[in-house]
């Protein structure tokens, strides 16, 4: 499984009306903003769904 961001639900950390919550909830520091967008690190993604749960435009999802 991976964690995938939505492009067309996701506006950008500057947009997020959470702020880019993602990138704060994650306890590995998974995800990072890149030139603005949340962008997962698979490498270290544990895959524990808090950025899926938490995400305020439902953005993130698990495939």
């Amino acid at each position: 499984m991976a964690v995938i961001i939505d492009t067309t639900k996701c506006n950008g950390v500057e947009a997020c009306p959470e702020g880019g919550l993602c990138i704060e909830i994650c306890a590995l520091n998974a995800m990072d903003n890149v030139d603005g967008q949340p962008k997962v690190n698979e490498e270290i993604c544990p895959e524990c769904g808090l950025c899926v749960m938490n995400c305020p435009n439902e953005a993130i999802s698990k495939t």
